[in-house]
Protein backbone atom coordinates (compact mmCIF):
# COMPACT_ATOMS: atom_id res chain seq x y z
CA UNK A 1 0.00 0.00 0.00
CA UNK A 2 1.57 3.22 -1.08
CA UNK A 3 1.89 6.26 1.07
CA UNK A 4 -1.12 9.39 1.17
CA UNK A 5 -1.59 11.84 2.83
CA UNK A 6 -4.65 12.72 4.26
CA UNK A 7 -6.01 16.59 4.98
CA UNK A 8 -3.48 17.63 7.28
CA UNK A 9 -2.94 21.08 9.13
CA UNK A 10 0.66 21.65 9.33
CA UNK A 11 0.20 24.28 11.76
CA UNK A 12 -1.62 24.77 14.59
CA UNK A 13 -2.12 27.89 16.51
CA UNK A 14 -3.22 29.37 19.43
CA UNK A 15 -5.16 32.30 19.13
CA UNK A 16 -6.53 34.76 15.71
CA UNK A 17 -6.36 38.15 14.84
CA UNK A 18 -8.80 40.67 14.98
CA UNK A 19 -9.43 40.12 11.13
CA UNK A 20 -9.83 36.53 11.66
CA UNK A 21 -12.42 36.87 13.78
CA UNK A 22 -14.23 38.68 11.32
CA UNK A 23 -14.31 35.73 8.86
CA UNK A 24 -15.25 33.60 11.94
CA UNK A 25 -18.61 35.34 12.04
CA UNK A 26 -18.91 35.80 8.09
CA UNK A 27 -17.92 31.90 8.30
CA UNK A 28 -20.86 30.88 10.56
CA UNK A 29 -23.13 33.39 9.49
CA UNK A 30 -23.17 31.51 5.84
CA UNK A 31 -23.50 28.24 7.22
CA UNK A 32 -20.15 27.09 8.16
CA UNK A 33 -20.37 24.83 11.38
CA UNK A 34 -17.48 25.63 13.98
CA UNK A 35 -15.51 22.70 13.49
CA UNK A 36 -15.12 23.53 10.06
CA UNK A 37 -14.31 26.94 10.39
CA UNK A 38 -12.27 25.66 13.14
CA UNK A 39 -9.97 23.02 10.76
CA UNK A 40 -9.86 25.78 7.83
CA UNK A 41 -8.17 28.10 10.30
CA UNK A 42 -6.26 25.78 11.92
CA UNK A 43 -7.33 26.25 15.36
CA UNK A 44 -8.81 24.37 18.22
CA UNK A 45 -12.64 25.10 18.02
CA UNK A 46 -12.76 26.04 21.66
CA UNK A 47 -10.72 29.75 20.49
CA UNK A 48 -14.31 29.69 17.83
CA UNK A 49 -16.72 29.27 20.71
CA UNK A 50 -14.89 32.06 22.80
CA UNK A 51 -15.25 34.56 19.82
CA UNK A 52 -18.90 33.15 18.66
CA UNK A 53 -19.89 33.82 22.58
CA UNK A 54 -18.04 37.19 22.62
CA UNK A 55 -15.62 36.10 25.30
CA UNK A 56 -12.69 37.19 22.98
CA UNK A 57 -12.25 39.22 20.13
CA UNK A 58 -15.45 41.75 21.10
CA UNK A 59 -16.36 43.88 18.84
CA UNK A 60 -15.71 41.83 16.12
CA UNK A 61 -19.36 40.73 15.20
CA UNK A 62 -19.94 44.11 15.03
CA UNK A 63 -17.38 44.25 12.23
CA UNK A 64 -18.88 41.42 10.27
CA UNK A 65 -21.76 42.85 10.46
CA UNK A 66 -20.47 46.25 9.11
CA UNK A 67 -19.20 43.97 6.28
CA UNK A 68 -21.78 41.78 5.31
CA UNK A 69 -24.07 44.81 4.96
CA UNK A 70 -21.75 46.41 2.17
Amino acid sequence: MGSFELNQIHARRASLTSEEAVAVWLMKWTGDHNHVIAAKLGINQGRIAEILTEKAHQGTRAAANELRKG
